[in-house]
């Protein structure tokens, strides 16, 4: 995998977040506005690998990117299927801040 910034956003904002594990930063914090905030590269992965089930099938569509030397953002859209079978949609917002090529924070909005 490519590991620029823009790569690595991209891979997160997609749902494939194993393949950026290893550039998540030791103090990691990822605020999910509205929800909650997850610190620290450990529960940060153990929250990202509890949602994988979730969007099993879940198309995610990252429409615009905005990028500076340490920063990126990423605006799209999921399409997935709720518990009862119906069609549903979400908008997200993903800013990304890089420390020394590493993810040092998120925030995450979503509607």
């Amino acid at each position: 995998m490519e590991t620029t910034h823009y790569s690595i956003a991209q891979h997160f904002s997609s749902g494939d977040f194993p393949a950026v594990y290893a550039c998540f930063n030791d103090i990691i914090e990822w605020n999910i506005i509205g929800n909650q905030v997850v610190k620290g590269k450990a529960d940060v992965i153990d929250f990202c690998n509890k949602m994988l089930p979730e969007m099993k099938g879940a198309v995610l569509t990252n429409d615009n990117v905005i990028q500076n030397e340490n920063q990126i953002v990423i605006e799209g859209k999921c399409r997935y299927f709720d518990a009862e079978g119906k069609e549903a949609f979400v908008s997200y917002c993903d800013i990304y801040r890089f420390e020394n090529d590493t993810i040092k924070t998120i925030t995450s909005y979503c509607i």
